[in-house]
């Protein structure tokens, strides 16, 4: 099975600089790497003019892609964690990007005291990072990229054998 982990905080907290920090590590330690990522918000990866968006403007309730290279299947309908998991690929990790009260161990990354009590009260918290000043000792500065890529380090080392 592979290693789950969560980088979770809000909007422009720094979990997309974090879950790709993990992902250049565990690539260049020759893990193979599975990414979820939650959009609170309505989102398309599809786009007007291509064939893929005039099928779902007809209606259809699911639409496929692929190629020899990659492949994408667009549903019209929401999924839970615990199914999107089981959808996946096999790899040696799966990153989930988002997610806040999933049941992981997860790196929370904070903004300010007032996310600290926000998310204080979450499932599973390994840790608690930050990329700005002024907050309590107790919260990891990853303001740059050496203390970014340590941290990561010490958490694949510390789930992965």
């Amino acid at each position: 099975m592979a290693l789950i982990f969560q980088i979770t905080g809000f909007k422009k907290s720094g979990k997309t600089t974090m879950t790709n920090c993990f992902v250049h590590q565990l690539k260049a330690q020759d893990y193979t790497v599975a990414v979820i990522k939650h959009d609170a918000h309505a989102f398309s990866i599809d786009h007007p003019n291509t064939d893929t968006f005039s099928f779902r403007e007809s209606g259809a309730d699911v639409v496929a892609i692929s190629s020899s290279s990659q492949h994408a299947i667009m549903a019209n309908e929401g999924i839970t964690l615990k199914d999107m998991i089981a959808k996946l690929p096999r790899t040696d990790v799966v990153l989930i990007e988002g997610y806040k009260e999933g049941p992981f161990p997860k790196l929370v990354m904070v903004r300010d005291e007032e996310d600290m009590k926000t998310l204080e009260g979450l499932p599973n918290v390994h840790s608690i990072g930050t990329f700005r000043d002024g907050l309590p000792h107790a919260i990891l500065k990853l303001s740059t990229q050496e203390e970014q890529e340590r941290l990561c380090q010490t958490i694949i080392k510390e789930f992965l054998p």
